[in-house]
């Protein structure tokens, strides 16, 4: 009896720290893909063949492109 206490108040403990670290402002947003954009990971394998340029899209669409 005394055994089961002592982990339920392990358990209560953990889990009330746990809950109290977490601040509410620091919440994660889930933003939606753009659908012209390549995302490369963090370590991620990538191959770059030749110079990387990027140009900026004035539209959605990409069709046109600031020179």
């Amino acid at each position: 009896m005394k055994r089961t206490t002592l982990y339920l108040l392990i358990a209560l403990g953990t889990a009330a720290s746990a809950l109290a670290s977490v601040s509410p402002k620091e919440v994660t947003q889930i933003e939606p893909a753009s659908a012209n954009e390549t995302v490369i990971e963090k370590n991620q394998a990538f191959p770059l063949v030749g110079p990387f340029t990027v140009q900026e899209c004035i539209n959605d669409d990409c069709t046109l492109l600031r020179s």
